[in-house]
């Protein structure tokens, strides 16, 4: 009896938290909880040497009201070199418009994120039949940074 007692207790107060996680306290709305799902960083890389850190959203998964004629990109990088001259390659493609953003923009709500020595782009590509998005981003100092995005079908 003591131990059915013991187990009851115990089934009682464990059940009273099975409905909540460590994010529920967070207020996210659904184009925040896309973009966490959908943020991808890396090392920019030159000579096996760390020379900063990238990061990029997929906007059309994100936004796919506003972002769906073409392939978009919101990508912020920290570069040690202070590069001059960002390219930026999709699939073997350059990149059709690259905009420089400040460090407050439209997008930072996405990411929570703005200091002043971080770059911003908004960067577009025509529109890609692949469903695997290849993403470069080269430095005119020889840094690199890969990401691969996987469209949703």
């Amino acid at each position: 009896m003591k131990t059915l007692t013991t187990f009851l207790i115990l089934l009682t107060i464990f059940s009273g938290c099975s409905s909540k996680n460590a994010f529920d306290k967070f207020k996210f709305s659904s184009t925040r909880e896309l973009s966490e799902d959908s943020i991808i960083s890396a090392k920019l890389l030159k000579d096996e040497k760390v020379e900063g850190l990238v990061t990029a959203i997929y906007l059309n998964r994100v936004l796919p009201n506003i972002y769906n004629d073409k392939e978009y990109f919101y990508i912020y990088m920290y570069d040690k070199e202070k590069t001059n001259q960002v390219n930026f390659v999709l699939n073997n493609k350059t990149a059709t418009n690259t905009k420089e953003l400040p460090a407050q923009n439209q997008f930072t709500y996405l990411t929570s994120f703005e200091a002043n020595w971080s770059q911003y782009y908004l960067v577009s590509f025509e529109k890609d039949a692949s469903n695997k998005l290849l993403l470069e981003v080269v430095t005119d100092k020889g840094a690199k940074a890969t990401f691969v995005f996987v469209k949703d079908k």
